[in-house]
């Protein structure tokens, strides 16, 4: 009688072409998918999130250049956040509201009140 089970060592069987190398290396592999992610990247425009940090970089050269106080620059911060996707679906009520939390919370928090006050000494 003989059994289909193998004793150990005896490994599984061979797999024709498991031997074959593949035409492609693993180095040209990555290379081609860097450069698919890079083309990719050449045809996106920039997120939101990246077109928002612009508009801060241009408040920050206002503000450095004397253009602008820190009392404006927090107006102009506060209006930032306020013209987020998700907040221009409240309505007029809810973003007032969330337009007050957020001043109340820039003079009530003693670091952000800092500084709030850091901007108009230059800091």
């Amino acid at each position: 009688m003989t059994s289909p089970i193998k004793p150990p060592g005896g490994g599984p069987p061979k797999v024709p072409g498991a031997d074959a190398r593949p035409e492609s290396t693993k180095a040209q592999r990555s290379d081609e998918s860097r450069q698919a992610f890079e083309a990719a990247l050449d045809q996106t425009a920039p997120s939101a999130e990246a077109q928002k940090a612009g508009s801060v970089d241009g408040v920050v050269e206002d503000l450095r250049a004397g253009r602008i106080d820190g009392a404006a620059a927090v107006d102009r911060l506060v209006q930032e956040a306020l013209s987020a996707p998700g907040v221009a679906q409240l309505d007029a009520a809810a973003r007032a509201e969330l337009e007050a939390h957020i001043r109340h919370t820039l003079e009530d928090d003693p670091n952000l009140a800092a500084l709030v006050r850091d901007l108009d000494q230059g800091r």
